[in-house]
């Protein structure tokens, strides 16, 4: 069932043991719209598997106790945080739930409870319009939790609109904070290992042309979506990065303006690809991830071939 911000409260309320879960390798738009989310109207904090980086260093920062792997048998319902697919949930057992996320994908929709899902630059945008719909008090903490979800999800406002700048002014009054304040909870250096990896995805790229456009492919043991950005920055169109996870394959990927303008859609291609090999995925147009079985080499190919059929 679909609802709009203003009916969350009512219900939520229905339920006594509520669990806010974040995706695995949570980031700070799921950890900052969680933890607001679980401090208005009461619950648990939790997330698959582990925390990115910077979601575990907002997380230490605002103070918020997120549970690693809780229980579902534990709470009679779980809010899903910032994901719809059912892969970014490993093996977290799902029974009766809802959904808040700004992502394209459907997967988890049929089933739920209830669901807020619209397409926001970040899922603390609408956590923030829930918080202002129903009437709840906003903390420090709260706020900062969710500016920084903002300020991840829209690459510090690069990918912006009138409504995104709209709702960090807001934070930053309720919050009662700077915005260099936000940035530093994000400014963590790199450690060593994510920057061997993003050098050897660099240097292991296949870099294939289709008329004007560059489609860059890569294979990689960890890193993927920091991968694919990095060779969008350093000029792909399209940028796919593969790793083998155990039995599966991820792939992330990532692109340009000018091709998601003429109508390159990641979240369909990766999709696609991925329910046809077995697994899942999905994200944004210009930015999405899959999980499934087979080879990297191959399912990147496939990957590489549904852009080009797009691309003119």
């Amino acid at each position: 069932m679909r609802i709009c911000e203003a009916e969350f409260g009512a219900n939520v309320g229905k339920y006594h043991k509520v669990l806010y879960l974040c995706h695995r390798n949570a980031d700070p738009d799921a950890v900052g719209s969680a933890f607001a989310l679980s401090q208005a109207f009461g619950g648990t904090l939790g997330a698959v598997d582990d925390l990115s980086r910077t979601g575990e260093a907002l997380a230490k920062a605002i103070g918020a106790d997120v549970k690693i792997n809780p229980r579902a048998e534990d709470h009679d319902l779980v809010v899903i945080v910032d994901t719809s697919v059912r892969t970014q949930l490993g093996g977290f057992k799902l029974a009766r739930y809802a959904l808040i996320d700004h992502h394209q994908d459907i997967g988890l929709l049929n089933e739920a409870e209830f669901y807020i899902q619209r397409p926001s630059k970040s899922t603390a945008e609408i956590a923030w319009e829930i918080l202002k719909e129903s009437g709840a008090q906003t903390s420090r903490e709260m706020a900062m939790g969710l500016l920084v979800g903002i300020i991840s999800d829209t690459g510090r406002f690069r990918r912006s609109t009138p409504m995104v700048f709209r709702a960090a002014a807001e934070l930053l009054e309720a919050g009662g904070f700077e915005y260099e304040d936000a940035l530093q909870t994000l400014s963590i250096p790199a450690d060593a290992s994510r920057k061997i990896a993003i050098l050897k995805a660099v240097t292991r790229a296949k870099i294939d042309r289709h008329g004007d456009w560059l489609i860059a492919t890569t294979v990689i043991n960890s890193f993927e979506g920091s991968s694919a950005m990095a060779l969008a920055d350093l000029g792909a169109d399209v940028a796919f990065a593969a790793g083998r996870h155990g039995d599966l394959c991820r792939i992330s990927a990532r692109a340009g303006r000018e091709a998601t303008r003429i109508g390159l859609n990641l979240a369909e291609i990766l999709c696609e690809v991925g329910k046809n090999n077995g697994g899942d995925g999905g994200g944004h147009m210009a930015a999405a991830a899959l999980e499934a079985v087979g080879e990297p080499r191959a399912l990147l190919e496939e990957c590489r071939k549904r852009a080009t059929k797009i691309l003119p």
